[in-house]
């Protein structure tokens, strides 16, 4: 089948859609399918590297082919100027291009069947009339997959909508695992968007650091100067082997966020035998408490430091999580969810 996996904005956004994109489509690839990628725009990257840049970016064996509605680099552009685009060029685009189906990551308005939405989290809660528009655009669409129990929860409640549910794929053999005694005094935080929350993991460090303990926290993401420190060294725009790297060097994630339908933060973690620390904000179906991970049922730094202190202090609950963390992950095998949504588009073909 010839598949197009799309990006409703910028496919050069280092974020969890993009990542998921890039390994569902390379786990199609290795079933036999031919994935490509549309989106509305790209930036930062030359056009004529943009394919071997996302290969880079994500890991990925062999380059995907990518295609964007817009030719010029990264544009600002109102929702409905993107979905007028969509409805006119991305629909042209993906007859003209002999597509067999498009998973659309959100979701965008097509003149083409058949077409799967896949909702990665919900943040329509003070638009109304933007939910009116989903659930409207949602009723075109042959399947909705959510990528988490919660989210499905989340997606009945406000949207109306039925959702199955498929997780994220990992490509776990880029992930590799280290002893404690193996590691460095370092806790990573992934993501600076305000949702993410990092004033509260600088903190949690910064008391850390009071106690005696000598951790040095690296935030990935872009530098937020009224964070800076001694203690926060940060990385901003680094390939996934870096990012990888630095995980499996670490004794901890923490992810303090107020949102999340399904953290690829949590889950690499995991897959790198590090422990996380997290809010009660991330679905309880992806971190179980004192199994995989540790919650935190606030969004108070000195909570989170202590949860830290009892990893760095316990070497046997430290080695007893990071076991489980690397059993839990192989669930999340791209190859395995790329059969998934094979099934998934099968059953519509068959209906």
């Amino acid at each position: 089948m010839r598949v197009a996996l799309i990006r409703r904005w910028c496919i050069t956004h280092l974020d969890g859609v993009n990542k998921f994109v890039a390994l569902l489509a390379e786990g199609l690839s290795k079933l036999g399918h031919e994935p490509l990628i549309l989106s509305w725009c790209y930036g930062g990257v030359e056009r004529e590297r943009l394919e071997e840049w996302f290969k880079e970016m994500h890991g990925l064996d062999n380059a995907i082919p990518i295609y964007t509605l817009r030719s010029k680099p990264r544009e600002e552009g109102s929702w409905i100027k993107m979905a007028w685009d969509w409805l006119t060029k991305g629909s042209r685009a993906l007859r003209e291009g002999e597509v067999d189906v498009a998973i659309v990551n959100g979701v965008v308005p097509l003149r083409f069947r058949p077409k799967i939405a896949v909702n990665h989290g919900i943040t329509l809660e003070s638009n109304k009339l933007y939910v009116l528009a989903v659930r409207k655009l949602y009723k075109g669409y042959d399947k909705v997959v959510c990528v988490s129990g919660k989210l499905k929860k989340e997606v009945k409640r406000l949207l109306g909508v039925d959702c199955d549910v498929i997780p994220l794929p990992m490509k776990l053999e880029l992930f590799k695992s280290a002893e404690l005694g193996e590691r460095e005094d370092l806790v990573v935080h992934i993501g600076t968007r305000p949702v993410k929350n990092p004033q509260v993991s600088v903190e949690a460090l910064r008391i850390l650091k009071r106690r005696g303990h000598n951790v040095k926290l690296v935030v990935v993401g872009a530098p937020a100067e009224h964070l800076e420190g001694e203690e926060v060294e940060w990385r901003h725009g680094i390939p996934e082997k870096e990012k990888l790297e630095l995980l499996s060097k670490a004794k901890a994630l923490i992810l303090p966020s107020s949102y999340e339908g399904f953290p690829y933060a949590c889950l690499e973690a995991m897959a790198s035998g590090t422990p996380v620390v997290v809010s009660s904000a991330v679905p309880e179906e992806v971190v179980i408490d004192g199994f995989n991970g540790l919650r935190v049922n606030s969004y108070d730094p000195k909570d989170y430091a202590n949860a830290l202190e009892r990893l760095l202090r316990n070497e046997e609950l430290w080695s007893k999580i990071s076991k489980n963390c690397l059993e839990f992950v192989k669930q999340f095998n791209h190859i395995e969810v790329a059969k998934r949504y094979v099934s998934l588009i099968r059953e519509i073909y068959e209906r």
